[in-house]
């Protein structure tokens, strides 16, 4: 019996912006993360077992908003349903590994099966980040408006990666296990959201 894939392919993450609207996986540069008004406690003595407490300014963010949730219809100009966008931020595996025991004890099973339930590991994205963890533990939210003024989108998830995705927030948040298998690779009708002219939308940081 061949052995289950956990995780897509490195190859299988990153792809260029190419659509009209947003769809979950999308990284974006320079999203806010400051800590909330009410403070955060710290024991400063002892480094958290596995979730990353260090400050985070502005870093970069992977949009976990269901793409469904997003529109009222996936179509190529669709219709804002609601105007929040969820983000998570994605730091550099090294810093998370620091400063965590867990991680630091289990990067070789981050890497091979991405097992940690706080995190999703994502390999590097040329020309902006080397291999990281996004903080599935740490979300934020912005304004559709933010995202597009100035544009921030920088990279799109490859479908094998967005299913992936969709996999660990199951596991995460509402600790069910779910089979990729299980789950369509693609959105419904998310071809017709190809763009035919560049950048594709006003969301895209333009080259």
């Amino acid at each position: 019996m061949a052995a289950r894939k956990h995780r897509p392919n490195d190859d299988e993450y990153w792809v260029a912006p190419w659509a009209t609207i947003l769809f979950a996986g999308d990284v974006f540069q320079a999203v806010p993360f400051q800590l909330p008004p009410t403070g955060v406690f710290s024991d400063e003595e002892h480094e958290p077992a596995q979730h990353y407490v260090g400050e985070i300014a502005f870093a970069y963010g992977l949009l976990i908003t269901p793409t469904c949730d997003m529109y009222e219809q996936v179509t190529p100009e669709a219709r804002l349903a609601h105007p929040f966008r969820v983000f998570v931020p994605i730091l550099p595996l090294g810093e998370v590994v620091d400063h965590t025991t867990t991680v630091e004890h289990s990067v070789n099973l981050l890497r091979s099966r991405d097992a940690l339930h706080a995190y999703m590991y994502v390999p590097a994205l040329e020309g902006h980040f080397d291999e990281s963890v996004a903080c599935l533990f740490r979300p934020t939210s912005v304004s559709d408006e933010f995202l597009r003024e100035p544009p921030r989108r920088v990279a799109q998830m490859h479908p094998q990666a967005r299913r992936h995705l969709k996999v660990k927030l199951a596991a995460y948040w509402a600790r069910v296990k779910v089979e990729p298998d299980d789950l369509d690779v693609k959105e419904r009708d998310e071809d017709d959201t190809v763009a035919q002219t560049a950048p594709p939308s006003p969301y895209d940081v333009r080259g």
